[in-house]
C-alpha cells in the first residue's frame, strides 16, 4: 500500500492522519502551563492553562493528548483531577479538553487515524468530538517510535 495517500485518484477528501507522511515536528516537552515542540527550527507553543504533566504524539505527528493536574486551580480539600487536552499540531491549537478524576492511565491514538482514546473516552481525532458509542478502532493502537512521556499510575 502506498504512503503517500490512501484516497482514490481524483477525490477532494484529506487521507486519515495514519497514512500522511509524518510532519517534521521535534523536541515535545511540558514547560508549565504549556506544550511546546520544534517544526522543523521553529520552536511551537500551545498555551492550556494547565500543568502538563504528560503527552502522547500520534504517527503522523499532527496530535497530540496532553494531560496534567490543575493544582493551582483547586481548592483545598478538593478531590484531584487531571485536565486532558486533545491538541492539533498543524494548526497549533486545543481541539478538545475534559477534566477526569482517576488517571490517565492509557493513551492512545487508533491505528486507522480517526480515534484519540484516553482510558475509556474515545474522541474523533479530526475535531475531538466524544464518541457516544464503543468505537472498535479505537482498540486497535497505531505502532510508532515514540515521542511520549507516558502516564503513571500515581499521576
Amino acid at each position: 500500500m502506498s504512503t503517500t495517500s490512501g484516497v482514490a485518484a481524483g477525490s477532494t477528501e484529506r487521507p486519515p492522519l495514519s497514512y500522511r507522511s509524518p510532519a517534521s515536528i521535534s523536541d515535545v516537552a511540558g514547560r508549565g502551563n504549556d506544550l511546546v515542540f520544534k517544526r522543523g527550527t521553529r520552536a511551537v507553543r500551545i498555551r492550556l492553562g494547565s500543568a502538563v504533566d504528560g503527552w502522547r504524539v500520534n504517527c503522523a505527528h499532527t496530535r497530540a493528548l496532553a494531560w496534567g493536574r490543575p493544582w493551582d486551580q483547586m481548592p483545598p480539600g478538593t478531590t484531584p483531577y487531571s485536565t486532558v487536552f486533545l491538541l492539533d499540531l498543524e494548526q497549533e491549537r486545543i481541539l478538545a479538553r475534559f477534566s477526569i478524576v482517576h488517571g490517565p492511565y492509557e493513551t492512545a491514538f487508533s491505528a486507522d487515524g480517526r480515534w484519540a482514546r484516553v482510558d475509556d473516552i474515545v474522541l474523533r481525532q479530526r475535531d475531538g468530538e466524544r464518541a457516544t458509542v464503543t468505537v472498535a478502532a479505537a482498540e486497535q493502537a497505531e505502532s510508532c517510535p515514540s515521542m511520549d512521556r507516558e502516564p503513571s499510575p500515581t499521576g
